[in-house]
C-alpha cells in the first residue's frame, strides 16, 4: 500500500486536554498535555483527507478513512527528526553529569527489583538497575533528543564527553530560546512552552459575559519550524483521485488550526532502520526497546505479549524470542477525548492510561536474531489491540518503537 506522509505546523498554541474534568466552575483550569498524543494526529489527518475526497466525491461520508492505518507523530525540526528522551539516561546539573541506567544480573535470591507493586510482583523475575536514581536529576531535563544521536544511543556509541557536549549547547538554546548558531540543530531539545489565557463564559441569548464564570485554558506553543511528522498507508482505492494536500485544518482543544501540507516520499526514508542498529544488533544477547510513541499495553505497564513469566513467544512474524529483565516506566499518561459516534451531543472517551513515550524495557534474547526483529518493527507499533470499539490505538500510531543493544550493569 502506498504511504503518504505528512507536516503539520500549528499556527496557534495547541490546547491538548490531559483528560482532568472540565466543569463550569469559576476559575477552573483546563490543563494540556506535554506534548501531542498519537490520537490527536490520527483523528485530524483522517478528518482533513475525508473533507478533501469529499470535495471529489460528495458521497464520502467524514469517516471515509477512520481504519486508516496512521505512524507517527515525531517531531521535525529544521529538517532532522526528533524523539522523546528515553528514560534510562539521568542526567544532572552538577558538572553536566550523566548516568546510564541498566540493570545488574542477580547473583543470588532475594536480590531482585522490588518496584511492580506492593504484592512484590516479579521480585524475583527482574534484575535490580543498581545506581539509578542515587543523585538528584536536572531541574529541566531535555524533553527532545534527534533521531541521529538516538541511534548512537541505542547502539551504546555514546560517551560522557558526547553528552556533556549536547547539554552545553542545549543549555544555551534555552536561553536563547530555541535558536541556535551552529549549522546543525542541537542534540537536545527543551520541552514546549505553554501560553496560559483567561477566558470568559458567555450567555447564549444575550452574548453577555456570565457573573463568576473566568476560566484559564493551558497550550502548547510551537517554536518557529517545529512540526509534527506522520504518515498513513492508503490503498489504491482510498488513493485514488487524492491530490497532494495543502490547507489549514483544526487540531486538537478549541479547534486551534494548523497548516497540514503532504510530503514526498523522500521522508519515509528517515522512518527506516539505520544499518547501525541492525549491524550492532546481529546476533546479540541484549535488546533494548525505547518507546517513541505513548503505547497502549493490556497488562498495564507490561505488554500483553508477554506471558506470566515475562517469556515471549516468536515477535511480530519473526523468530524472535524474548525475556523482559527490566523496564524503565514512569507515571502512566492518560488519554481521552471526544466521540462524535452520538450525532446529538457526542460524548467522553473513557479515559485510558498509556505507557508514556520513553519507556525503556530491557530483553535478554532467547531465540533468534534481534536484528531481524529491529529491521521488521522499526517505529512500528508493538501496542496490544484494545478490546473497545473506540479505540484503535494501533491503528493511531501508538506504541511505535526503537530498538537497540544494552550491556549489563557490572
Amino acid at each position: 500500500m502506498p504511504d503518504r506522509w505528512f507536516h503539520i505546523q500549528p499556527l496557534d498554541p495547541l490546547l491538548i486536554r490531559d483528560a482532568r474534568p472540565f466543569q463550569s466552575v469559576p476559575g477552573i483550569r483546563a490543563r494540556s498535555l506535554n506534548d501531542v498524543p498519537p490520537s490527536v494526529v490520527a483523528g485530524t489527518l483522517r478528518t482533513a483527507l475525508a473533507k478533501k475526497r469529499q470535495s471529489i466525491k460528495h458521497t464520502t461520508p467524514l469517516s471515509y478513512y477512520s481504519k486508516s492505518l496512521v505512524r507517527g507523530p515525531l517531531y521535525r525540526w529544521h529538517d532532522h527528526l526528533y524523539v522523546p528522551m528515553p528514560h534510562d539516561l539521568e542526567l544532572f546539573d552538577d558538572e553536566y553529569g550523566m548516568y546510564q541506567v541498566r540493570p545488574k544480573p542477580m547473583m543470588s535470591e532475594g536480590q531482585g527489583f522490588f518496584g511492580t507493586g506492593k504484592t512484590g510482583r516479579f521480585s524475583e523475575e527482574l534484575w535490580p538497575p543498581v545506581g539509578a536514581g542515587a543523585r538528584k536529576k536536572m531541574k529541566s531535563p531535555p524533553a527532545f533528543v534527534s533521531l541521529k544521536w538516538m541511534v548512537n544511543w541505542l547502539t551504546d556509541a555514546v560517551d560522557e564527553s558526547q553528552v556533556k557536549e549536547a547539554l552545553t549547547e542545549y543549555q544555551h538554546m534555552q536561553k536563547e530560546n530555541h535558536s541556535f548558531k551552529k549549522e546543525t540543530p542541537p542534540a537536545f531539545i527543551p520541552a514546549l512552552q505553554r501560553q496560559e489565557r483567561t477566558q470568559i463564559e458567555v450567555e447564549n441569548g444575550s452574548k453577555k459575559a456570565k457573573d463568576q464564570h473566568l476560566f484559564s485554558t493551558e497550550s502548547l506553543i510551537f517554536p518557529d519550524d517545529f512540526k509534527l511528522e506522520a504518515g498513513i498507508e492508503l490503498s489504491t482505492e482510498e488513493s485514488e483521485g487524492l491530490k497532494p494536500f495543502s490547507g489549514i485544518h483544526p487540531i486538537g482543544g478549541e479547534r486551534r488550526l494548523a497548516h497540514i501540507e503532504e510530503k514526498p516520499h523522500v521522508y519515509q526514508q528517515d522512518w527506516t532502520c539505520p544499518d547501525a542498529i541492525k549491524e550492532s544488533l546481529k546476533n546479540k544477547p541484549y535488546v533494548r526497546m525505547i518507546l517513541a510513541t505513548p503505547a497502549y499495553f493490556s497488562k498495564g505497564w507490561q505488554p500483553g505479549w508477554l506471558d506470566e513469566q515475562l517469556m515471549s513467544k516468536p515477535l511480530f512474524d519473526t523468530n524472535v524470542r524474548l525475556k523482559l529483565v527490566w523496564a524503565s516506566v514512569p507515571h502512566w499518561q492518560p488519554i481521552s477525548g471526544w466521540s462524535l459516534a452520538n450525532k446529538d451531543k457526542g460524548r467522553e472517551k473513557a479515559i485510558r492510561r498509556l505507557v508514556p513515550a520513553g519507556s525503556v524495557y530491557f530483553f535478554t534474547v532467547e531465540e533468534g536474531d534481534p536484528a531481524e526483529l529491529a529491521e521488521k518493527m522499526w517505529l512500528q507499533s508493538v501496542s496490544d489491540r484494545n478490546r473497545r470499539k473506540e479505540a484503535f490505538d494501533r491503528e493511531d500510531g501508538c506504541g511505535l518503537a526503537l530498538w537497540g543493544t544494552w550491556k549489563p550493569n557490572e
